[in-house]
């Protein structure tokens, strides 16, 4: 019985974080110092989802770790980024798969949120796999302007959708 019990909790707690946020790389436009860099760290670690937070002053950008099954929210780490005065110039989420078969206009769901996938290139994908996000909050001007057209149309309407490229 016991061997039992074991097997279900092991099969429902590897199911529950099998297909996850693993960590987000940043690119901040703005760094210029290290007290730049040590106020947005500080602002990112402030979220309840975050365990660890990297910053590289001299390539202007981080490494954000998330704890564990927790609830990731992508804008709350720009609105961070945002809250100590820069901006960000790309944000890439890594994202655990178990199987997605990529092709351009795919909707996928994880949790409460919709992400449509708008690259070029179609691919199967397993395992771990960083993300481009496409959008105003995620990347600077210049780069959305050559993005915007593929931002168009949700996967659901009236549900927030995420626009994502490898």
């Amino acid at each position: 019985m016991n061997n039992i019990l074991i097997a279900i909790f092991f099969i429902i707690t590897t199911s529950t974080y099998s297909q996850q946020f693993k960590s987000v790389e940043i690119g901040v436009d703005g760094l210029t110092c290290s007290m730049c860099t040590r106020t947005t760290e500080l602002n990112i670690r402030k979220l309840n989802f975050v365990d660890s937070v990297i910053m590289d002053l001299s390539n202007t950008n981080g490494v954000i770790t998330f704890k564990r099954g927790s609830e990731i929210s992508l804008e709350k780490i720009a609105k961070a980024v945002s809250d100590a005065g820069f901006s960000l110039r790309y944000l890439k989420a890594e994202f655990h798969f178990d199987t997605l078969n990529l092709k351009k206009g795919l909707c996928f769901s994880y949790r409460n949120d919709q992400y449509k996938y708008v690259g070029n290139e179609d691919k199967t994908v397993t395992g771990n796999l960083k993300m481009l996000l496409i959008g105003k909050k995620f990347m600077n001007a210049k780069e959305y302007k050559k993005w915007a057209k593929s931002t168009s149309d949700a996967c659901v309407p009236d549900k927030k959708t995420y626009y994502v490229s490898l």
